[in-house]
């Protein structure tokens, strides 16, 4: 029986530092690729990642966008409409981000700012293991 792969949403901040060389995101990118995890992304994580490539390591620009088409992400539409059960539990510029990674039913959401999120009232009311990059490593064993 095949095992089940993993979802996990990864936060635009992730993409941005694995391609700037953060070893932990780096191990998460390769887990996808290798696919021990299938990474999950929104349009606007999506946007946001290739934004901030542009606009502060523009040099590494086509290799993102290579790695993208070779191993694309799974992706999630922004939501229409945000949540009220998650208003007071997520930062508003994080809102759409984490509805997006809810949408996509996702078992864990990895950021490296997690000081937006209200983590165990989070993680109690939609069962998402929101994580840091390291913790995200740590755990999947990467």
């Amino acid at each position: 029986m095949p095992s089940v792969i993993l979802k996990v949403f990864l936060d635009s901040n992730i993409w941005f530092s694995a391609f700037y060389g953060s070893v932990n995101c780096q191990k998460l990118i390769k887990a996808h690729t290798n696919e021990k995890i299938k990474a999950v992304v929104s349009r606007q994580v999506l946007e946001e990642s290739i934004r901030n490539i542009k606009e502060k390591i523009p040099e590494i620009l086509s290799v993102f966008q290579t790695y993208l088409i070779n191993y694309p992400p799974l992706l999630i539409s922004d939501p229409e409409i945000l949540n009220s059960r998650i208003r007071g539990l997520v930062n508003k510029y994080d809102q759409p981000i984490f509805i997006s990674a809810m949408m996509g039913k996702v078992d864990y959401f990895v950021t490296g700012n997690i000081r937006h999120f209200q983590v165990k009232k989070l993680e109690k009311l939609t069962g998402i293991k929101i994580l840091t990059p390291k913790q995200a490593v740590d755990l999947l064993r990467l």
